[in-house]
């Protein structure tokens, strides 16, 4: 069985876009978060200017921010690329063709391989 994609939903892929990306900061924020505070409480040994008041409440709000900054950012950023993306989809599935895919089922496989079977067995 043949497919062809002719045509991309973009509001559909927007929403769907929106969500995974949104999904995918969260995770990416929670593990710059881990990373910087990792990286906090080394510099925070190290001593000097790194162990100061002021830099461990920068850096502890940073990663704070940084949860809830990241997936508003990746939802934002990537559903505006993945419309602008579908959108260009459109326009060249007009002009060119849009994607094919074959598809094939176990049910049509083994009614082949019965076929052949059959047919060997007439010519024996």
């Amino acid at each position: 069985m043949r497919w062809e994609l002719k045509r991309i939903d973009v509001w559909s892929l927007v929403k769907m876009s929106f969500f995974l990306y949104g999904v995918f900061g969260f995770v990416f924020g929670v593990f710059y978060a881990l990373l910087f505070s990792f990286m906090r409480n080394v510099m925070g040994y190290l001593g000097g200017e790194f162990a100061s008041s002021a830099a461990e409440t920068f850096t502890g709000a940073f990663i704070i921010g940084m949860i809830f900054f990241l997936p508003i950012f990746y939802a934002v950023i990537g559903a505006i690329c993945s419309a602008v993306f579908g959108w260009i989809y459109n326009i060249l599935a007009k002009l060119i063709g849009g994607l094919k895919f074959d598809f094939s089922s176990e049910k049509d496989n083994l009614s082949i391989s019965q076929d052949t079977t059959k047919s060997s067995q007439i010519y024996e």
